[in-house]
């Protein structure tokens, strides 16, 4: 008699399916419930009805409550029942057919829908809880994914389920970022006015008097001289500027997921999805464009047996990313290298010195692209310089790996959150040799995820940093790169025969960056319109007529200048607020000699700045403590000693400072 065949895999399959369904049916719930009670938390308090609604908002709370029961009603049925689930489907997707081509604007207006009621109306700025916008997500996702499918007896198919995801939450991204174009002459953010002021420094130098030497901005000229070619245009209104960063912090991350997409064989609708996904990926970051663009120029042109062209290219781009932060030096050679290797095969019985000969075209790549990130940057050649810079100077905050007051996540679990479950999905790839590569292969894309993992890691933890992935851009940017080389191979590509569990890991894949991309944003808040032409007159009148007396510092909102929203005003380029925060994390004593004795001198009779504070906070305990405190020791305690507020608006964030008579201890 033959042997029985073992049941214990059939029992394990099984048993990990009961934990799964078990998992997404408390999660489901736990989702629903919660974005229940935000609704109820956040409605504002109108009447007596369930202890604070009106009779309206009582109704609408049990619309909603409704709702989520019967959402996971469905839930349960599609879980535990899924052959009356299914029953079902045909005759639903008979219905979808009915709809014709109307599906699609339905599609468009519900990818919309999210962005438009979170971002642009009077809701969005009550209901701000995450688990409404996580049920938005999941239901508008779904949604949009049941109309584009194509399948006459499935009402979604996988493809369409990560589509309808990854479209709704770039659309909100999209939609977050447009929030900023506004007319709105201040900063609208800490130093973005002053940004807008560093970019156009190169173009745009006729928009200014300047009293003294012109100050060119003292880091970063690639990423200047990209905002500022808009300055080339005369006359350019401010909001126009607003909506050049937006079209720079989307259309290239679009761009190269689109690049990278058409490297593998992938249909159609799995290319837009691949380019969704790699543009909500890198903006988890999120990741500043001069790299991105680095990383597009690598990824278009650098081809096997294109020696010529690739060396070229990789220069340029080595040099362009050095030149917008020399911390990137190193990542256009590495990513050329990466893709070169791709293609490299091992020849049985080879000797070493035909392989190096073969290696020798790749190595002198990188070599070039290296070289040509150190060119843009002369201190690179002088160790004492760099050692000195104010990059390596600063000093490092190892807790920010944790979570922490400036990072609620802290860099080391958000990293984790961002990257892990596509680590795993590559690592499973691997093991099941679906993604096949040599030993060389793996060294070289082993060191790059290692090396820029580390990198990242340290400078996420000096001092100003640390409140996001920002500095892990070339470590998350490599693992985008490396998951467009896995779509070169076919058998990486037939997800519907994967197992269970590794789909919901593709789907986690595809939702953790969607989601991240949803949960913040809100309808641009803004101060009432009387108060900000009241301080705008002000700041004209005191600074026109401080002007005639003496020179007048904007320390903070130099775009008042840029933009001629202050005119008859000369420019002192000198002691701009981020440069001086800059010194100030360094603790440069030499650089604040000369800033306090022109403070005693009383060179400004009037200086315009963001509000000043001398009270120190508990470093570690409160949000970017050590930052601020170094900018009360260096900054604010030193200039409120020898200058005292005249005015200060409050809604507008603006304070304007004049000379004190009988400055008292100071520096």
């Amino acid at each position: 008699m033959g042997k029985s065949a073992d049941p214990s895999p059939i029992l394990w399959k099984n048993s990990l399916a009961i934990v799964i369904k078990v998992i997404a049916s408390a999660l489901a719930g736990f989702i629903l419930f919660k974005a229940a009670q935000e609704y109820y938390l956040y409605a504002p308090v109108l009447g007596t009805w369930l202890g604070k609604l009106s009779p309206k908002w009582a109704l609408a709370f049990g619309g909603i409550a409704l709702f989520c029961i019967a959402v996971f009603i469905v839930v349960l049925i599609i879980l535990w029942l899924p052959e009356k689930a299914k029953a079902f489907e045909p005759r639903l997707a008979a219905w979808r057919e009915r709809l014709g081509w109307l599906r699609w604007p339905l599609a468009m207006g519900l990818a919309l829908l999210p962005a438009w009621f979170f971002l642009f109306t009077y809701w969005g700025t009550i209901f701000t809880g995450l688990y409404l916008r996580l049920l938005f997500l999941l239901v508008d996702g779904t949604l949009i994914a049941v109309l584009a499918s194509q399948s006459s007896t499935h009402l979604v198919q996988q493809q369409s389920l990560y589509l309808g995801f990854l479209l709704v939450s770039s659309v909100f991204y999209c939609g977050q970022r447009l929030t900023a174009v506004t007319t709105f002459p201040f900063s609208l953010s800490w130093s973005e006015g002053n940004r807008l002021y560093d970019y156009s420094l190169y173009f745009g130098r006729s928009r200014y008097d300047i009293a003294g030497e012109l100050s060119l901005p003292h880091y970063a000229p690639g990423r200047h001289l990209l905002w500022g070619l808009l300055f080339l245009i005369p006359n350019t209104p401010i909001w126009l500027h607003r909506l050049w960063d937006v079209l720079l912090s989307t259309l290239p991350y679009i761009l190269l997921g689109y690049v990278f997409a058409r490297w593998g064989q992938l249909n159609r609708l799995g290319k837009w999805i691949f380019t969704l996904w790699i543009f909500l990926f890198l903006v988890q970051g999120p990741i500043y464009t001069p790299l991105i663009l680095s990383a597009l120029l690598v990824a278009l042109l650098v081809q096997p047996k294109r020696w010529l062209v690739s060396l070229v290219v990789v220069a340029i781009a080595g040099f362009y990313a050095s030149s917008s932060r020399w911390t990137w030096l190193l990542a256009p050679g590495t990513w050329a290298v990466l893709i070169l290797m791709s293609d490299f095969e091992m020849r049985e019985g080879e000797d070493w010195r035909s392989l190096l000969k073969r290696l020798a075209p790749i190595a002198l790549t990188g070599s070039v692209g290296y070289l040509g990130g150190m060119l843009s940057n002369a201190k690179l050649f002088s160790p004492k310089e760099l050692a000195e810079s104010t990059a390596l100077s600063q000093p490092l905050l190892w807790y920010r790996l944790l979570p922490n007051a400036t990072y609620s996540e802290g860099i080391l679990l958000g990293i984790l959150r961002a990257t892990l479950p596509l680590i795993i999905l590559l690592v499973w790839l691997v093991i099941t040799r679906r993604w096949t590569y040599n030993w060389l292969q793996r060294l070289a894309y082993g060191l790059a995820i290692f090396g820029f993992f580390t990198i990242g890691l340290v400078a996420s933890v000096k001092i100003g940093g640390g409140n996001n992935l920002h500095n892990l851009d070339m470590y998350i940017v490599t693992l985008a790169l490396l998951s467009a080389l896995v779509l070169r191979e076919r058998k990486a590509l037939s997800i519907i025969t994967w197992p269970s569990w590794v789909q919901v890991l593709v789907l986690l894949v595809v939702f953790i960056p969607s989601w991240f991309a949803m949960r913040g944003g809100a309808p641009l808040d803004l101060p009432p319109q009387q108060d900000i032409e009241r301080t705008l007159k002000v700041i004209q009148t005191d600074a026109a007529e401080a002007a005639t007396s003496s020179e007048v510092l904007f320390l903070d909102e130099r775009q008042l200048l840029t933009f001629g929203f202050v005119k008859g005003v000369p420019l002192v380029s000198e002691y701009e607020k981020k440069y001086l925060m800059d010194q100030a994390m360094e603790g440069d004593r030499e650089f604040f000699a000369r800033f306090y004795q022109d403070l005693a001198d009383k060179r400004f009779s009037l200086i315009i700045t963001d509000p000043l504070f001398s009270q120190h906070k508990k470093d570690s305990s409160d949000s970017f403590g050590e930052e601020n405190n170094a900018w009360i020791k260096y900054i604010a305690r030193p200039v409120l000693c020898y200058y005292e507020p005249d005015r200060t608006f409050r809604s507008i964030r603006i304070q304007l400072l004049v000379p004190r008579a009988k400055p008292k201890n100071c520096p």
